[in-house]
């Protein structure tokens, strides 16, 4: 006979040999164990595709960021009526203002950039521009063109000045 709660309930099953059965819930099969890890895999999977940016992004990220540091040089001579410059070294881009008929560091404008990256080439309108040398910007809005050819990599970018003082980031 089969032992009865309080609430009028069985509380169990015996087997024919009178021992106790035991229920399938008792712990999980292989198949089901399979199923969450192949889940968990393609979770992680997913996860570090989009996590883990591509040499590209890195690249387009780190020429982005020389072109954001141009860009508020130049900003600045627009806005604060007094010529700015740039000059690219070693992990960053730094800027200078011209004050009181010199050249002056601008450490609040300058910029740091992953060590990977290098500047190929500089040309001014045309003409090639030494590494250390200033990329000037005028506060009369107008600008001179400008091409700067970055690696990131092994991948090309290049930030580009217009006349019209437009700068952009192109690929290759």
């Amino acid at each position: 006979m089969l032992p009865i709660s309080a609430t009028g309930n069985n509380c169990g099953s015996l087997t024919t040999q009178g021992r106790p059965r035991r229920g399938r819930g008792a712990g999980f099969t292989l198949l089901e164990i399979l199923v969450v890890v192949a889940i968990t895999g393609i979770v992680i999977a997913l996860a570090a595709v989009n996590l883990l940016p591509s040499d590209n992004e890195i690249a387009r990220r780190e020429s982005g960021n020389v072109a954001l540091a141009i860009e508020g040089a130049r900003d600045a001579a627009w806005f604060g009526g007094r010529p700015m410059a740039v000059t690219f070294e070693e992990g960053g881009v730094r800027a200078w203002r011209y004050s009181g008929g010199e050249w002056r560091a601008d450490a609040t404008r300058n910029r740091n950039v992953d060590a990977g990256l290098r500047i190929t080439s500089i040309y001014v309108d045309g003409q090639p521009l030494a590494l250390g040398d200033r990329l000037v910007f005028m506060p009369d809005g107008l600008g001179t063109p400008f091409r700067i050819a970055v690696e990131m990599r092994g991948l090309p970018w290049a930030v580009e000045g217009d006349a019209a003082g437009a700068i952009r980031l192109v690929q290759g």
